[in-house]
């Protein structure tokens, strides 16, 4: 994945979170919302609202352009957190890059303070696990 992205110094925790969804959202969109609340509810004592006013504030929007499955995060109005997504998959891979950024503990949710873009390099993502556990085929060589 090509990164190009900043951190600064992170703020103090929050124990409740405003997150806006774009004016018309599918259905995969509203479940990309409900796992930022899921993950909020099991990790920390912080609260997700979809309306009225709270300290801290996630907007979630799809924007063509930045290139397939790829995603921004950047500094929104009034301090908020957007995650642009170039379509569905890049808008939950940049969720899933602010959750594993995150903090979370007792006192709430700190969130990342990392920004920048992040497009796949190759259209196919996979992972190899490497598991050696001393089988038949390893011990007769």
């Amino acid at each position: 994945m090509a990164l190009v992205g900043s951190t600064a110094l992170q703020a103090g925790p929050v124990r409740s979170i405003r997150l806006a969804l774009p004016a018309q959202p599918n259905p995969l969109i509203g479940h990309i919302a409900g796992v930022f609340t899921r993950q909020l509810a099991e990790r920390c004592e912080a609260k997700v609202t979809t309306s009225g006013d709270a300290p801290a504030r996630v907007e979630l929007a799809i924007q063509p352009g930045i290139g397939t499955e790829g995603f921004r995060i950047v500094d929104g109005e009034d301090g908020a957190i957007r995650i642009v997504g170039n379509d569905e998959l890049g808008l939950l891979y940049g969720l899933g890059k602010l959750l594993h950024t995150s903090r979370f503990d007792q006192g709430g949710w700190t969130p990342s303070t990392w920004r920048g873009t992040s497009l796949p390099v190759c259209p196919i993502r996979g992972m190899y696990f490497a598991t050696h556990f001393n089988n038949f085929y390893e011990v007769l060589r």
